[in-house]
């Protein structure tokens, strides 16, 4: 039982503590500028919203002044959630997240972009297809990385949809999405087209690189053709093929390499012109029973190269080499896998910045070690693009390669640092 003294005592300490996390969220700030990377200017009069996307609410709205400074100081932020920094633009949304320091104040950079409806300067730097064919379905992805090299640069709109792709008669329902902010993925609803089996989506291309999943099945028996294209020209085009007992008859793309232990056939294609179905792929045979067999994964962390000697953030990247005829045969059946039966794991772009923070906070169990290093390779490997480091024909390809590494190592053991914003009980 405590004593008169003691009692008083834990009362102040109680008391003291309610008015300091009071006074916390009363002087937390959100704050930030918004400028318009077309013009290189910053942008007045601009209608800014702070969201609150776990909660689907909005929390403040601000309005930039002659320097395109904003700020808000709503009694309601919290530092300990997640909030977006967002600004429509042309009919074009913009988001940016907040990141909050020790003092409970976050600054954001906003950039915004003048709109185009010219599509010359949309190009596909790199594409894959994958399709598997199992017991009477046949499962097909395609995943896209759409280039806007706009100079200066904008943002790619058009009324009659920006990215426009073709699915069979028989297909099931296309399920397609794009990468947003924080690596998070955006369903989009596919609008049909003008010809029979063409759809098309409205999704605003910014500039840089816009990452484009498309998904769906259609029934298969002893043969099927499939014909696809895209409305952008196309640099370069992998082909994956399951079982690797299927005949396989693709306009443009030569075999690279059949696994037989894993069951994947293997595909190459040099450039694809725009608004062809330039992909004639024709498939026969038995289909089979199964996804592709699972492999050990025990070395997926090794074979890395040398760093690259760019500095001090910089030297620690791993390459790998960048041609398809290198990679090992579990990585091929790892990335079939996980593009085929995974819904995949997003990797943030910030990753040192994570990890800084988890060790921080010192509350996440501590990643596998293979699992960091890939991670670390990732942020390494982006920041050595971004920096105009190494030939995005090489990015790309090694990218893809270390995430497919990555995700099948994190799906057997998923670290729980590494939850989505949108799946923790309280996002940070």
């Amino acid at each position: 039982m405590l004593r008169p003294f003691s009692k008083s005592l834990f009362a102040s300490a109680v008391l003291a503590a309610a008015l300091h996390a009071s006074l916390l969220l009363a002087q937390t700030k959100v704050q930030g500028s918004v400028s318009n990377g077309t013009t290189d200017r910053p942008v007045a009069n601009q209608a800014i919203r702070l969201l609150n996307p776990r909660a689907g609410a909005q929390v403040a709205t601000a309005t930039s002044d002659g320097a395109g400074h904003f700020a808000f100081t709503s009694g309601e932020i919290d530092p300990k959630s997640f909030y977006l920094v967002t600004t429509e633009y042309q009919g074009v949304s913009y988001n940016a997240p907040a990141s909050f320091d020790s003092n409970g104040n976050a600054d954001v950079k906003l950039t915004i972009y003048d709109s185009t409806h010219s599509p010359a300067g949309i190009r596909i730097p790199a594409m894959r297809m994958l399709i598997g064919a199992e017991g009477q379905e046949l499962r097909i992805q395609e995943e896209y990385a759409i280039q806007n090299s706009n100079d200066p640069p904008r943002a790619y709109t058009a009324a009659a949809g920006t990215f426009k792709f073709h699915i069979p008669a028989d297909a099931n329902q296309a399920n397609v999405s794009v990468t947003g902010v924080m690596n998070m993925p955006l369903p989009q609803t596919p609008q049909p087209g003008s010809k029979p089996g063409e759809f098309s989506i409205g999704y605003p291309l910014k500039p840089g690189v816009t990452m484009l999943t498309l998904q769906y099945t259609r029934p298969y028996s002893a043969s099927a053709e499939i014909h696809d294209g895209a409305s952008f020209p196309i640099d370069q085009a992998e082909l994956y093929v399951y079982p690797s007992s299927l005949s396989v008859s693709a306009t443009g793309f030569q075999p690279t390499r059949v696994d037989t232990t894993h069951e994947v056939q293997v595909f190459g294609a040099p450039q694809f012109p725009a608004n062809t179905m330039a992909l004639a792929i024709r498939l026969s045979g038995a289909a089979a029973s199964g996804p592709p067999p699972n492999m050990d994964q025990g070395s997926a962390g090794q074979g890395q190269g040398g760093g690259q000697d760019q500095g001090a953030a910089q030297d620690q990247v791993k390459i790998i080499p960048n041609s398809i005829s290198t990679v090992g045969a579990p990585i091929l059946a790892g990335f079939l896998l996980l593009l085929f039966w995974a819904l995949g794991v997003r990797v943030l772009k910030d990753w040192h910045r994570l990890k800084a923070r988890i060790a921080a906070e010192g509350s996440a169990p501590p990643l596998d070690a293979k699992v960091e290093k890939l991670l670390t390779s990732m942020a390494d490997l982006d920041e050595l693009f971004a920096g105009k480091k190494i030939p995005e024909s090489k990015y790309w390809k090694e990218r893809l390669e270390l995430k497919a590494r990555l995700v099948t190592l994190l799906k057997k053991n998923p670290p729980a640092g590494l939850e989505s914003y949108a799946a923790r009980p309280q996002p940070r």
